[in-house]
């Protein structure tokens, strides 16, 4: 014990040391600030995913009344079940808010940095590339972005992490025990998002390739397909008793969309592979087409950071010998694979979030190699600082200052308020909710929270709701309503406003003349 205190007391007389604590101390502050308002309100997956997690964790069955299910049934699509099952103890102690339904996802961002510093200083030895490195892995707009999502995509990144932790170890000593480990973690990301379902099939390739024809050290390489066979032997099962419920939503985006022909399924993966890929979308543009995957402010990666990507390639190309080399290289090429199958909004982040594990594996071996020039000259440093600090910083104020407003309509923003407002004026009368709203009864289960045996059996009557389209609406009401409608839905002849649930955005930008601020009418709720 005493020991180990001076240890520990030895830690803080080093420099390097206290830099690497404090780096990781400034990011996982960042990670786990403002999670609930940004960006703002609840998009309805996420909102799917922190009532399931809800109802499972306080009467053990999902929304559909099914106990403890491998996959949730949602709209449209079955969720993986990594994320919701990790948040559910959170809701024992947490108030079921987006603040406590994206902390998983910030846990998951950060244990991800955490494995990737160990990476490095096993890989480096180095307290200086290890700090960087988590400073890279804790600000990049990829990761940092989808860490404050209830997004299953946070999960995957986390379980390729802890795979390629495990793997260096097994390298470093040769023992079957962390190739057995980066099996499960492979096994376990089966369950954490769908792209994995495909990819984790390819990686028994790619660990074949890194490691079945290397040194003795890895001669125990195949235990890590116990894990994997396993994983998919259960999902094998689970699918026989639930055919096609799995693919639903991949055919639903697939390229083979329109009975397309051979080449033409050709063309459109090469050319998604070639923009996940590319420079735009990894350094300039990002997921430039919805606010919800990306804040839109630059690309995917920092452009500073493409002198260290091109590093680490050169360093991995140069010693393609070594496993981990080889597994960085061909984990990269594989990567981007399943969501260069989809052709829905292509690029889509998400999908492609794969690629950033083996990206930062191989800025773990750009920052080596940089590093000696870095340090041999001071302009060298204040440059890369003041380049860093000008294109982190801008990224960081534009996610915290101007990404709220400019994200608030995608996320669904007071419509969750909007339906709990509605809901108290009907007083025991029945509230009609307009079906023109984003899936309005995830929404009402997040907010109200019933009990889910009893939605499943009643539905919304349950809570004396019912959603309705608007051209039924008078039909549907009778008097001492209330009618919850969108925007540009016409309200039944005789119905009185109660109240417009709006949004005030502020408009951030450097150009005279134009308004600081506008207005957004949410919904309306009308008395009948």
């Amino acid at each position: 014990m005493v020991a180990s205190l001076r240890r520990l007391g030895g830690l803080f007389t080093n420099p390097a040391a206290v830099a690497m604590v404090a780096a990781g101390a400034a990011v996982s502050v960042l990670h786990l600030v403002a999670l609930g308002t940004a960006p703002p309100g609840l998009y309805n997956d996420e909102a799917s995913v922190g009532y399931n997690a809800w109802a499972i964790a306080h009467h053990g069955v999902d929304e559909h009344g099914v106990g403890f299910p491998l996959y949730f049934q949602a709209f449209g699509e079955y969720k993986d079940p990594l994320y919701i099952y990790t948040l559910a103890p959170f809701t024992w102690v947490l108030p079921l808010t987006a603040y406590t339904t994206r902390l998983p996802s910030a846990l998951f961002g950060l244990a991800t940095i955490g494995l990737l510093g160990l990476v490095a200083w096993r890989l480096t030895r180095s307290h200086a590339v290890t700090t960087v490195m988590v400073l890279t892995a804790g600000l990049v707009p990829w990761l940092f972005g989808e860490s404050r999502l209830a997004f299953q995509a946070s999960s995957l990144v986390f379980c390729t992490v802890l795979a390629l932790w495990c793997l260096v170890h097994a390298v470093e000593n040769g023992s079957w025990r962390w190739f057995a480990g980066a099996g499960f973690a492979l096994g376990l990301s089966v369950y954490s998002y769908g792209p994995a379902r495909l990819w984790v099939a390819m990686s028994t390739v790619v660990l074949l390739l890194s490691f079945g024809v290397s040194d003795r050290r890895c001669r125990y390489w195949w235990a890590s397909l116990v894990g994997i066979v396993v994983s998919y032997g259960v999902l094998l099962q689970w699918s026989q008793r639930h055919p096609g419920a799995l693919l639903a939503r991949f055919e639903g985006v697939s390229i083979t969309y329109g009975d397309a022909s051979i080449p033409t399924i050709v063309w459109r993966f090469v050319g998604n592979y070639l923009q996940y890929t590319g420079l735009p979308f990894l350094f300039t543009e990002g997921d430039y087409r919805s606010p919800r995957n990306s804040s839109g402010y630059g690309g995917m990666l920092f452009v500073m950071l493409l002198p260290v990507v091109v590093m680490g390639l050169v360093t991995c190309v140069r010693h393609w010998r070594q496993p981990l080399s080889r597994l960085a290289l061909l984990g990269l090429i594989t990567a981007p694979v399943p969501a260069a199958l989809t052709a829905e909004a292509t690029p889509q982040s998400l999908r492609a979030s794969l690629s950033l594990p083996f990206l930062l594996l191989v800025m773990v071996y750009g920052w080596e190699a940089l590093w000696p020039l870095l340090r041999s000259g001071r302009s060298w440093m204040v440059a890369a600082a003041a380049v860093a600090s000008i294109e982190g910083g801008g990224y960081l104020v534009d996610l915290f200052v101007a990404y709220p407003d400019r994200s608030a309509v995608a996320f669904d923003s007071g419509e969750g308020d909007a339906i709990v407002r509605a809901h108290d004026a009907a007083a025991g009368h029945t509230l009609l909710v307009s079906s023109s709203l984003d899936q309005p009864y995830i929404q009402a289960l997040f907010r109200l929270q019933p009990d889910p045996t009893a939605y499943a059996e009643q539905g919304l009557a349950v809570l004396q709701m019912r959603v309705t389209a608007p051209a039924d609406m008078a039909a549907s009401s009778e008097p001492g309503d209330v009618l919850l409608l969108a925007p540009g839905d016409r309200p039944p002849s005789g119905s009185s406003v109660l109240f417009d649930q709006t949004l005030t955005l502020t408009r951030h930008t450097a150009q005279v003349g134009l308004p600081d601020q506008r207005t957004v009418v949410v919904a309306t709720a009308y008395h009948r």
